[in-house]
């Protein structure tokens, strides 16, 4: 087929039926001895359909240890939820267990009740700005192992970030955004863009704003990453090539579906997904 190549991923919701070790083992061993190149997770402790929820870190670390190829991460992280240090802490430890397969998907957060219940809510602004600078830390500690900061946010004294992640450069930070400021900390600071509930001719634009900026940047476009998470569920394989075709041809190359299928067809759907589907786009 004469489509443009696009990697494929995998997105695990952390709530049922996904909270049974058995099903996420299922999971993990046939994406990974598939082409499917990222298997990500949601990153929630509670939500609007669900108070029963994995530590998404912990589940990675779980799928690490069946896995040994492909790539883990979350589809995103609010960072605003936890201090960054602690999470640049985790997800280098992630890195160095998994063999320099991390992933990290940052946002800001959106469901009230989880930072109510686990950590603190601010105001949709304050958590933007939390975010960009945690997300500095983060790869600062990533860079150097330690770090004395004092922001207008977060302090952060003598934090130690060792072992540093396998990755050179640390594990790559995908921003799961299409509001402006957090677009233009994507181009200043990360490694590509992961939105969601984006149609195509709106993924397009927003793409070519961030193409402008990364250029404003003075950095080079090339390597960086523009996905989608794709979180509607489709009804059979050809729905969702349709999908995918439309967002390669506006410049998608990783394209992640939300796998929230009940457990009956879970299995099933995923081994049709990587028969039909994943080879069309290798």
């Amino acid at each position: 087929m004469g489509w443009l190549r696009v990697e494929i991923g995998v997105v695990i919701p952390n709530m049922p039926p996904y909270c049974d070790a058995s099903l996420l083992r299922e999971v993990a061993e046939i994406i990974d001895a598939s082409q499917v190149g990222y298997l990500f997770i949601w990153d929630h402790y509670s939500l609007p359909w669900s108070d029963e929820t994995l530590d998404a870190w912990v589940a990675l670390s779980y799928l690490a240890s069946l896995t040994g190829r492909v790539k883990l991460g979350t589809c995103v992280s609010p960072v605003p939820f936890r201090h960054p240090a602690a999470l640049a802490k985790v997800v280098a430890s992630l890195d160095v267990l998994s063999g320099g397969r991390a992933v990290l998907g940052v946002g800001a957060g959106w469901h009230k009740p989880e930072f109510t219940g686990f950590a603190y809510w601010y105001g949709d602004g304050e958590r933007v700005s939390r975010t960009i600078e945690g997300v500095r830390i983060i790869k600062e500690l990533w860079r150097s192992g330690r770090l004395n900061f004092r922001g207008r946010y977060y302090t952060v004294q003598d934090a130690v970030v060792l072992p540093r992640p396998v990755q050179d450069t640390g594990p790559k930070i995908l921003f799961g955004t299409t509001g402006d400021r957090m677009l233009r900390a994507a181009a200043r600071l990360g490694d590509g863009w992961i939105p969601t509930m984006t149609p195509p001719r709106v993924y397009a634009s927003i793409r070519e704003k961030l193409l402008n900026l990364i250029r404003l940047n003075n950095r080079d476009a090339e390597g960086f990453i523009f996905a989608y998470a794709d979180f509607d569920i489709h009804d059979n394989t050809d729905d969702y090539i349709k999908v995918i075709e439309k967002h390669s041809n506006v410049g998608c190359r990783l394209y992640a579906a939300t796998w929230r299928y009940g457990k009956e067809e879970a299995i099933k759907k995923l081994k049709d997904f990587i028969r039909d589907v994943v080879p069309s786009f290798s």
